[in-house]
Formats: structure tokens, sequence, C-alpha cells
């Protein structure tokens, strides 16, 4: 499985153009396999047969195995006898599972000595170790693997989602998502204990501001990145963001399009919803939810009751990397920024 995102995520097999003992060619297209909806092909670094094929639809960790190229058409990896006559009289037999689903076991407390496995020779995959603790029907292939990610965010953060309002005039905004990327990423700067990436129990800063915006495709939530989107102009930044979200409906956004995010903005607005608690993106710490634009009434300087516009923001934040005070700051900062451009603007 070649490395899409990160090393030990899983992605999956989605096909296969060779048939179980075929024989391939040096660089020869094998297959097609797929991580966080970014499709990959891969092709056969020598020649030989095809063998011990992991099963379409089957969550693999990226970096681990997908077949064997084998000098014989013999679809049993003569490794396995060996292994076997090795064992002591009496041993039990080694479990073959994957590091996803020995994870996923001790998570839901599962004996793996006790599932038969349905992947390669009997391999134990994340499905089998669901059928048999917390079953998940409907959730296969990719779409099991974005459920895992959202939750390992749940499980390893400790989030906190503060709202916020912000009182526009009269004239409703325009380009609400390009302007809300464009300012928060000029905030940011102030704020670097929300920009930038977790690891293990310790937070890096970013050096850039690169920010992810959530896009809804057929298959699910993706989160392209825009690269030092505080630099672009507001026209510049809008016109970013449709092409980032025609390619993820197309399904042409490659693996750098996902590449060293910062921080993300996820926009519901369209689908009318006011507020809501938006899953941090990891290994971020931060994520931005934006709601719908409504029409209600405000006063004037003079008491007077007018048109107004109101949009609330929910920041989801891990509060063990952020406190609630420097989040709270970052709120009213980004909400300073947004009420001081013209509604107008881009």
């Amino acid at each position: 499985m070649p490395i899409v995102t990160e090393a030990g995520e899983d992605a999956v097999i989605t096909a296969w153009f060779v048939d179980e003992g075929q024989a391939c060619q040096a660089d020869q297209l094998i297959a097609e396999v797929q991580a966080e909806k970014i499709a990959v092909e891969v092709q056969a670094p020598v020649g030989g047969y095809v063998v011990n094929r992991v099963a379409i639809g089957d969550p693999v960790p990226q970096g681990s195995p997908i077949c064997e190229i084998s000098e014989s058409p013999a679809s049993v990896s003569r490794a396995q006898p060996a292994q076997i006559a090795e064992r002591s009289p009496g041993e039990p037999p080694p479990i073959r599972a994957s590091p996803a689903a020995k994870r996923l076991g001790r998570e839901l407390g599962v004996d793996l000595a006790g599932i038969a496995g349905s992947g390669p020779g009997g391999r134990i995959t994340e499905d089998d170790v669901r059928r048999h603790g917390a079953p998940a029907p409907g959730l296969q292939g990719l779409r099991a693997v974005i459920a895992r990610n959202m939750r390992q965010s749940h499980a390893e953060t400790a989030p906190v989602t503060l709202f916020t309002t912000v009182e526009f005039g009269a004239e409703a905004p325009a380009n609400i998502t390009a302007m809300i990327v464009s300012s928060a990423a000029v905030v940011l700067r102030d704020h670097p204990t929300l920009n930038g990436s977790r690891t293990g129990d310790h937070f890096v800063p970013a050096a850039a501001v690169n920010l992810a915006v959530a896009v809804q495709t057929d298959d699910g939530l993706v989160a392209p990145v825009i690269a030092n989107a505080d630099a672009l102009a507001l026209g510049a930044l809008a016109d970013t963001i449709k092409d980032l979200g025609r390619r993820a409906r197309a399904k042409t956004l490659t693996a750098s399009d996902y590449e060293g995010g910062t921080f993300t903005v996820t926009n519901l607005g369209s689908l009318g919803v006011d507020g809501f608690t938006p899953i941090i993106n990891l290994p971020q710490v931060a994520i931005l939810g934006v709601g719908a634009i409504r029409r209600v009434p405000a006063f004037d300087a003079a008491g007077t009751v007018v048109a107004g516009h109101q949009m609330v923001l929910s920041l989801t934040f891990d509060h063990a990397f952020v406190d609630g005070a420097p989040a709270a700051q970052f709120l009213n900062d980004l909400v300073r920024v947004l009420t001081a451009q013209p509604a107008t603007s881009g």
C-alpha cells in the first residue's frame, strides 16, 4: 500500500487490474488504492505473478503489503509452512492481523484469537473486529476509514466549542467563505497556539498559515489545503476555494492538495445550520465552523430599529493544547476583522 497521506493510516484497494496468480511485468499497472478520497495507481515493482492479494474494500495500513510478486502463480505464501513448523507442540498459531485491527481490538476489548480473519491468508481485518465487537452496518471500505478517523479525533482530543455571533449591517456579506478564510488566516498570524499540529503530547506551531477548507462531496467530507492563505487577496482566495471544490467533487484532487494543513474552516451555513460542534481535523488542534447568515432586526447608533444580519461562528479546539481565554481572544479578533470589511468585498 503506497503512503498516500500518512504511514500507518488506513487506505483501501478500490480496484485490481490483475487476477490472483496472473503474471505481470515490471511497472505494469496492477491496482488502484484510495485514502481520504485520494486515488493512486500502483505499479508492480518487478515482474512475476501476483498472489495473496488484499481484498477490495479492506482497510490496509499505508506502507503495508497489498500483495506478493512471486516467481510462481501459487497463491499460498511459501513462508507460512515454515512458520507453522517452527512452533512448539501445543503452541497456538500466531494471530495474523493488521496493526489497525489490533488497535481496534484493544479499543473494543475484543480477543482476536477468537476471530476467523477474512483477509488474505486468514488475516484479521478491522471489519472482522467490528463484527465481533461493535457492529457498524453499512460502514465499509473508505467510509469505514473516515469513520475511524472521526472516532480517533473524538477519542484523542479534549474538544471544547465556543460560539460567538457576528453582527453585520443591512447588507449581507458576499463570498462569505472566502471572507472568513481570509480573515481567519490573517488573525492566525497573531494566534500561533491555534495554528499548527500536534505530535504526540507536543504542539508544534506552524511557520505558515495553511488553511484547510471542508468540501462536501458525494463520497463524504474532504478538506483540501490552501497554502499561505494569509498571502492571498480575497478575490484570488475565492477563486482557489471554488477550484478546490470543483476538483474535490470531480475526484481529481491529489495528495499534495491535502498536505500541510494547520487549521480548518467548515461552512454549513448554506444548509441552514446556525451553530454546530465541528470535529477537529487531526493532527490540527482547532477548527472553525461557519453558520448561516440570518436577516434580523438591529439598532443603529440612534437606537432606531433597522435591518441587520447575523452569523454564528463555532470554534472547536483541543483543550489539552489550547486554553479557553486565547481561543476566545481569537474569536474576538476574528469578529473585529470580519466586521471591518465592506459587505460587498470580493
